[in-house]
Formats: structure tokens, sequence, C-alpha cells
């Protein structure tokens, strides 16, 4: 994998796989001469290129908010919200058979093209780093190469990838965390001024992270809500009546609070944390929203792609302003 040349710029040294990566989450995201929306561009980058991730800086802008840019040299920076940290991780393909029903599989390159069937009609369309899906079959085509079935769980169909991008997750790295705690001991509050999600065990603090919600009011529920619902992986479809059209599929760690599917959730296509992005969702980074759906309570049990029960963990979603 080469790091692909900007617009204006010169070519580039190969990749080392431990080594972090952006891949750019914009149709073309401007390299600026400062870390400043307004300064000077000098080149860009496209929409999924995949490029070394180079020194992250933070500065004021001018609503005195703390905004992080990318320096790639002395002069070239990149806006990191619009960039998506990911590794490039490919596995060996595991002796065990897919037990029956399927298992949970992560994506663990920076993308990888989807087929219709092992080495058939590429369909197109594109899976990435941290995408969570239900793999259902292990096949090999005519090559002998090897390909992991997956569940759409929208419509039913599955795709084709290239077994070495799927991680099969294991029983262990998704074992509950604090289990010692008793469920209505834990607590989370969701600010909607500060964009930040806390969690709490007896009220005390045990985790805190930046999110994005809901870009208009009223998308992300003010109010007292709980977590009873929870997936590790969903296809997420705006409905018709939604003017905002997206297709998300692999959504990973999914924690719902309404029964209209709002919910804590992963998210993959921006990293502007801290800002409103979402049409209700509360958008987090995957590690994070990996930690709370571990945390959280129900527990979904490890051979399940959808669980609920009639309690979970409570949910304050406040104004920011001192009340719910």
């Amino acid at each position: 994998m080469l790091l692909p040349k900007p617009v204006s710029g010169a070519s580039s040294p190969q990749i080392d796989m431990e080594m972090a990566l952006g891949r750019i989450l914009r149709h073309r995201l401007l390299i600026h001469e400062e870390p400043n929306v307004r300064a000077k561009n000098s080149g860009f980058y496209k929409y999924d290129d995949i490029i070394l991730l180079p020194k992250l800086i933070y500065v004021e802008d001018i609503y005195k908010r703390q905004v992080g840019w990318y320096q790639i040299s002395e002069t070239e920076y990149l806006e990191a919200a619009w960039v998506q940290p990911v590794f490039d991780h490919p596995n060996p393909i595991p002796r065990d058979p897919i037990p029956e029903g399927g298992t949970l599989g992560e994506i663990t390159v920076p993308k990888v093209n989807v087929y219709y069937r092992p080495n058939e009609r590429n369909l197109m369309r594109t899976f990435y780093y941290s995408n969570n899906f239900w793999v259902l079959n292990l096949e090999y085509d005519e090559f002998d190469k090897p390909w992991y079935e997956l569940l759409d769980d929208l419509n039913g169909y599955s795709y084709y990838v290239p077994a070495h991008s799927i991680h099969l997750t294991r029983p262990e790295e998704v074992t509950p965390l604090s289990q010692d705690v008793a469920p209505d001991a834990k607590r989370i509050e969701l600010d909607l001024y500060k964009q930040e999600i806390r969690a709490f065990e007896y009220d005390r603090q045990v985790f805190q992270t930046l999110c994005s919600t809901g870009i208009k009011d009223g998308l992300t529920p003010v109010g007292r809500w709980m977590t009873n619902r929870k997936r590790p992986c969903r296809r997420m479809v705006n409905e018709p009546s939604n003017p905002n059209v997206y297709d998300l599929p692999g959504v990973p760690w999914v924690s719902y609070i309404t029964l209209m599917g709002v919910a804590f959730h992963g998210a993959y296509w921006h990293s502007n944390w801290g800002n409103i992005m979402s049409n209700g969702c509360i958008n987090m980074k995957p590690e994070d929203a990996k930690w709370l759906y571990r945390w959280d309570t129900p527990v979904v049990p490890f051979n399940q792609k959808y669980h609920t029960e009639e309690t979970g963990t409570r949910v304050d979603v406040l104004t920011g302003f001192g009340g719910i």
C-alpha cells in the first residue's frame, strides 16, 4: 500500500502495516498551509485515500474551541475531523469452523471491496476499518482463496469479503466490564451542550469522552432513558421521510435508548468529536462505543446478534443548562 499523492504533491514512501494510518472522509480534503480553514491551500486528498497519520496538534478556533489538525509538514495541515484513524492488520484464517448461526467479526484493514459471491461481481461497495458484521460462513473460490460470508442485517442478504480483512471476535474481547457493580448503580449522562458522555458507578465517574449528537434540536431526545436493547452491529439506513440520505453498513457497538432507534454507537464516517453531526444517534469513536457496550446493561450473549430486556442502564440526556 502506498501513501496517495496529493493533487499537487510529490511521491511518498511505502506504509508500514504497524503504523497508524488515516482514511480521508471528504470528497476533497484540502491541505492548508496553516492550521486554519481560511488559510491558503496547496493541494488536496480524495475520499478514501489512505495516508500515513501525521502529528496531531490542537489549535484554538474563533469560538475558543480546541480543534485538531494533522501536521503533514511545516507548512501542510489537514483537518482531523475528516480523517479516520485506521490500521492495516490482515488476519490469518482460523482453523476452527464458523459456529452454527454465525459469529461477530470486525474489519481490521483500512478498506475492503465487497462482492456478491466469492471473487464474483464486485458490488462497487466498500467496507471500512472498525465495521462490525455477523459472519455466517467461510468459503473458498476457484483459486482456493478464502472469503467470509457476511450477513446484511437489514434485508437478510449476504455479501462476501476476502477473509484476511476480518478479525473474528473472541469471547474474552467482549466480556462485560464492572460485573461486580449492581446494574442499578450504573448511570450514563449525555451532556448535549458539551457533547460529552460520562459514565458513573455509585455516583463515581469512571468514564468520559466526547461524542456527536443530533444536528437539530430534538433529534437526540432530552430526558431519562435506558439501554435495554443492544446489538454488536447494524446496517443503518435513513427512513423515507428523512431528507438526509444515508446508508451505513457495519455500524459497531449499538446501545439503543429509544424505540425509534436513537442509540450510542461507533462512527467511522467522521472524526468531528465534540460537535453535532448526527440524525439523532450518539456518534462515538468505535473504541469508546465498544467500552460503553461492554459496560452498560443488559449483557448481550456472545452468540447473539440482538438482545433486549425489560430494563437497562439508566441514561440521563441533559441540556447542559442545569436540567434534563
